[in-house]
């Protein structure tokens, strides 16, 4: 099983439309979401899924049918097809938590492993990148599976020939623990759209465009570290505006109404989480106003989830 993610800064620049044309940079969190993939030889023992109540989504496939996903990792692995698999999600696919990334991690691990053979979680997490980015054709980029392969957080500096430096960062793992205690709410929203869509309308990436990145990446980066709300609920808000800016299909009727009344409903900053695509939305607001902020957000369809930062990355169970 595989871990989604929250990213916290550079969200973009891990698409090789950015890095290949300067250095990328990521810093996101594991957080207890997780996807489970079973692979066996017959239907029965695949679809004994494990997470139980945590299990919102599940679906079963014969490795010889016809699902996208699973073709594209018989080919990148280059075995057969006479397996079953199951996965399970503790949300709905189009979450925007990275789901695709860790569903990769943990598919293309668990048929290795079906085959005998055994997969380091750094080399997993390039080849789910490779997967989804080349044999499937979807506009995705590399913090997903590596954030899934190795959980904690995880700072990626990646060169312009997508080479990938990954260290871990305890202080922002520390910090994101103290705000979703305090300050971050992360709600799911009513629908989904395709991240990968949203992500290809996103419009080439110039200087200064660059160059904002970059420097958004600093701000999150130090407001977060801070673990004050008011600086962190700013940098959400400009985080959002350079991403609408530069993809106006990023936006979403969500935000829109949103931002017409944060103020007035004690929010101080929010963002789609991932590409844009919806899902998932987190919002920074004082820990006094949450209450207020929830009740009137439930109005409005969203539902307020808890999550946790965790160490876990990639995590083998063998039956």
């Amino acid at each position: 099983m595989a871990p989604m993610r929250l990213s916290i800064a550079g969200g973009g620049t891990d698409l090789p439309e950015f890095y290949q044309g300067g250095p990328g940079r990521v810093i996101g969190v594991a957080i207890d979401r997780w996807v489970w993939v079973v692979v066996a030889a017959d239907r029965a023992t695949a679809r004994a899924v494990a997470g139980g109540d945590a299990v919102r989504y599940r679906v079963a496939h014969d490795g010889r049918g016809s699902d996208p996903y699973l073709r594209a990792v018989i080919e990148a692995l280059g075995v057969g097809d006479r397996f079953h698999v199951a996965i399970g999600s503790s949300v709905t696919p189009g979450s925007g938590l990275g789901g695709s990334g860790a569903f990769l991690v943990a598919l293309l691990d668990a048929v290795a492993r079906f085959h005998g053979r055994s997969i380091s979680p750094t080399e997993l997490a390039e080849l789910a990148f490779t997967t989804e980015r080349i044999l499937l054709g979807r506009t995705v980029g590399k913090q997903d599976g590596w954030l899934a392969a190795l959980g904690g957080a995880t700072e990626l500096r990646i060169t312009p020939d997508g080479r990938v430096a990954a260290r871990p960062r305890t202080d922002v793992f520390d910090a994101m623990r103290a705000l979703l205690d305090s300050s971050l709410l992360l709600f799911r929203t009513p629908g989904t759209r395709d991240a990968g869509r949203v992500l290809a309308a996103t419009r080439g990436v110039g200087n200064q465009d660059r160059a904002r990145a970059l420097e958004l990446i600093e701000d999150n980066e130090r407001a977060v570290l801070s673990r004050d709300v008011l600086r962190v609920g700013a940098v959400l808000r400009r985080h959002w505006r350079e991403k609408v800016r530069r993809n106006p299909a990023a936006d979403h009727p969500v935000c829109q109404r949103l931002a017409a009344r944060a103020n007035a409903l004690g929010v101080l900053g929010f963002k789609l989480v991932g590409a844009g695509g919806g899902g998932h939305l987190l919002v920074a607001a004082r820990p006094e106003d949450k209450p207020h902020v929830v009740a009137n957000l439930g109005l409005a369809g969203l539902v307020p989830e808890k999550v946790r930062p965790i160490a876990a990355g990639l995590t083998r169970v063998d039956s």
